[in-house]
């Protein structure tokens, strides 16, 4: 019985680090994608994505949105 609770709690653990550590990811990831939004409004780097054939692609705000909805999903207290 008392490992059974010691697996369920080291299991417990392991989900709430992983979630913790695609957080941290999710949010660096997020703040590339924000700096490259705001370097893109003073055309240091390319605003658009220019695919061939094909109309311009402004990606990297909702990517920015996605990876801020991720993040905030991993740090989300359950209690």
């Amino acid at each position: 019985m008392y490992t059974m609770r010691l697996n369920y709690k080291f299991s417990l653990l392991k989900k709430v680090f992983m979630k913790r550590k695609i957080g941290k990811a999710a949010l660096f990831l997020s703040v590339l994608a924000v700096i490259w939004l705001l370097l893109g409004m003073f055309n240091i780097v390319p605003l658009l994505i220019e695919l061939p054939q094909e109309t311009n692609i402004r990606a990297h705000a909702s990517l920015a949105v996605i990876l801020l909805l991720v993040a905030s999903w991993a740090f989300w207290n359950e209690d």
